[in-house]
Order: C-alpha cells, then sequence, then structure tokens
C-alpha cells in the first residue's frame, strides 16, 4: 500500500497538484502510525502472553511446593503427638512407680526429640525474583507473601526456641541422670538407661519432673502452632488451585 501511496504522490507531484499531494502524504503519515501502534500492540499483547505464562509457571511451582511443605509439617505433628503421649506418661511414670522399666527410658528418649520444619521456597523465590506483581490476583498475591514472610518466619521462631531450650535445660538434665546409648533399630534412633539408685535420687531431687512438665508445656504450644501453619498451607493450595482454574489451567 505505501507503494501504491508513492506512486500517486510522484503523478500528482509531475501534474503540480499539490494540495492533492499533501492529502496524500498525511494519509501515508497516518497509514505509517497506524501500522507502528499494531506492531506495538501486537508486542504488548505478546508480552502479557509471556507474563501470564510465567504467572501459570510460577503457581505451579508454589502449589508443588507447599505438597511438600503440607507432607512436612503433618509429619512434624506426628512427632509432636509421640512427645506428648511420651512426655504424659513419664510424668506419670514419676508420680507412681518406684522401678525404671525399659518403657520408661524409651519414653524419656523420645521426649528429647525436636523435629524441624524446612519448607521448599523455590517457586517464591522465582517470584521475587521476578516481581511479586507478576501475580495478577491481588489477594493471592497478599496471601502467598504472608505465608513466606510472616506465618513459616514465625513459626521458625518457635522451632528455634524449642531446640534452643532443649539443647540447653533438656539435654544436661537426661545426661546427669541417664545414660544415653544408639539404637539404629529404633526409630528414634537412640535409648536411655538409668541406674535404680540414680532413679531414685532424681525423683527425690524433682529437677526432672518439672522439666518434663516443661517440655509438655512447649510441644503443645508449637504444636498449636504447626496446625495453625498447617491449615494457612492448605487454604493457600486451594486458593492457587482455584486461580489456576480459573485461567483454564490444569496443576
Amino acid at each position: 500500500m505505501l507503494k501504491l501511496f508513492r506512486k500517486i504522490r510522484q503523478k500528482l507531484l509531475s501534474e503540480n497538484r499539490v494540495n492533492k499531494y499533501f492529502l496524500y502524504a498525511i494519509g501515508e503519515i497516518i497509514l505509517v502510525v497506524i501500522g507502528i501502534l499494531i506492531a506495538l500492540q501486537i508486542n504488548n499483547w505478546n508480552d502479557k502472553k509471556k507474563e501470564r505464562a510465567l504467572e501459570v509457571k510460577i503457581l505451579k511451582e508454589i502449589h508443588s511446593n507447599l505438597g511438600h511443605d503440607l507432607f512436612e509439617i503433618q509429619d512434624d505433628i506426628r512427632v509432636m503427638d509421640s512427645v506428648d503421649l511420651a512426655s504424659k506418661s513419664v510424668i506419670q511414670f514419676l508420680k507412681t512407680k518406684g522401678e525404671p522399666t525399659e518403657d520408661f527410658c524409651n519414653d524419656v528418649a523420645i521426649i528429647k526429640v525436636a523435629p524441624h520444619f524446612d519448607p521448599n521456597k523455590s517457586g517464591y523465590e522465582l517470584l521475587v525474583s521476578k516481581g511479586v506483581e507478576i501475580v495478577s490476583n491481588d489477594s493471592l498475591r497478599g496471601a502467598i507473601s504472608v505465608l513466606y514472610e510472616s506465618v513459616y518466619s514465625y513459626y521458625n521462631k518457635y522451632e528455634e526456641e524449642r531446640i534452643k531450650f532443649k539443647a540447653e535445660q533438656i539435654h544436661p538434665v537426661l545426661l546427669k541422670y541417664f545414660t544415653a546409648h544408639v539404637r539404629p533399630e529404633f526409630l528414634w534412633k537412640s535409648s536411655f538407661y538409668i541406674a535404680p539408685e540414680d532413679y531414685v535420687q532424681m525423683k527425690k531431687e524433682g529437677e526432672f519432673l518439672r522439666l518434663v512438665n516443661s517440655v509438655n508445656f512447649e510441644n503443645y504450644m508449637v504444636h498449636n502452632r504447626a496446625e495453625r501453619t498447617k491449615k494457612y498451607i492448605q487454604d493457600l493450595t486451594k486458593f492457587i488451585e482455584e486461580e489456576l482454574h480459573n485461567k483454564g489451567i490444569d496443576y
């Protein structure tokens, strides 16, 4: 079409029809501008398409990460359930029994266990590197940020306090009264032995019973926080699934 305009322009110039030449010149300019605008629109459409494809990729990766995290937090909760049962059993045993048993020593080995939650953040790290605004749904973007920047960080502080408490308070008292043994065949890979005379002394002093009560309370607090974290993971997983469904994507 531009070639046609040029031919008309040359003819008009040769015939000295200046006014009509200017009209065709303006038309040619308008045509060029329209072409540029169309090209820009196509480029913008392609950029948006690439951005949406990247958004879907990131949401799928975060969704996959959350599946890993849910398994991890549920496993931690199961361990904390075991610690709860063991600590209550030890407390009851110390109040009623006069001689240590193998089951008692095995329960003591359980109360020292401190599970650690290690979430997979690869999808969120990719999102941050590309810019969080790439998630077009404002509510979903906020929910993702809250999980990784607040919920996980807060839960991690609970775990750090538990690990510090057991390392500084529980382990020294355990070593004061018990002898540790490596037991690979056991779930917790260890067991303890306490001599009858040491057991009598331990009950008399009361220090160990107070610590086990503290373990039970501390375990309850972290367990409660873990349940809340699990619920947030489940809710965000469902949120992402709904968003992908709305975009017509199989996850």
